[in-house]
Order: C-alpha cells, then structure tokens, then sequence
C-alpha cells in the first residue's frame, strides 16, 4: 500500500554513536570558543557535577512506586538521593530515588552511561524525555 504508516528500522549503533561524538564534539568546540547554546547552563566542576538521568520509559509497580527506565548522562546517582523531574526549562516534580536495578541486579549507584531503572517514591508525572537531576544538597 505505501511506506505510510510503518514502523521505521531501529538506527545502527555504529551510525548513533557517530552521531553522538559529533554533536558532542561540536558542542565542546563551541565551550572552547564561548559561543555555545549551553552557555545558560551553569558549569559545575567534575567533583560537584549535577547527576543527570535521560527518561526513556515509565511504568508503575504496584506496591512499590513509579519507575523510569533510562540512560545515566552524568555524574552519579544513588540510592537515597533527592531528585528533581526537569521537561524542558521547567521543573516538574520532586522525589527521591529507593531503588536502583540494572538489567534484572539490584545497584546502590548507577554511573554515566549505564542503562538502569530508578524506582522513585510517589506518583509523578513522569514522561519519554524528560530529565532526572539529583538535587544540590548546597
């Protein structure tokens, strides 16, 4: 009937990665030379960077909480940490994380780049894309 309609071919890793590091290398030019869009953003040192975990997924476990599948982006998040749901510039919802599980293991912290399920406390109104930051205990 046509190409309308159907579901598109997963991307190629090897072509996202590529991707990725040349955003991300252009991103870093742009730090170099001052000019980049992240420069509202503020900077933290690496001791003090703000965790932050990209939400890919959310569902609900009876009797236990909401959870968000995703990707850790940086810094490190843990067990016990306060957190803030962040869509787009505006601040959404606040909780604190009770669990941590990668890939069918219970964890007390996920680092960068680690795909992982964050169990948090409550009922949120969590969506595909928005971000989880831990909050500064400054």
């Amino acid at each position: 009937m046509g190409w309308f309609g159907r579901k598109r071919d997963p991307q190629d890793a090897n072509e996202m990665l590529r991707r990725y590091n040349d955003a991300e290398a252009a991103r870093l030019a742009g730090l170099a030379n001052g000019t980049s869009a992240d420069a509202a953003r503020p900077s933290f040192s690496a001791a003090g960077s703000v965790a932050e975990f990209a939400v890919e997924d959310v569902f609900t476990i009876t009797g236990r909480g909401q959870v968000a599948t995703g990707t850790v982006s940086s810094g490190v998040l843990h067990v016990g940490d306060a957190v803030t749901v962040h869509r787009g510039a505006s601040e959404v919802a606040v909780s604190e994380i009770t669990g941590i599980e990668m890939f069918r293991k219970k964890a007390n912290e996920a680092t960068v780049g680690t795909m992982a399920g964050l169990l948090l406390r409550g009922k949120l109104d969590i969506a595909r894309g928005d971000v989880i930051r831990a909050r500064s205990s400054a």
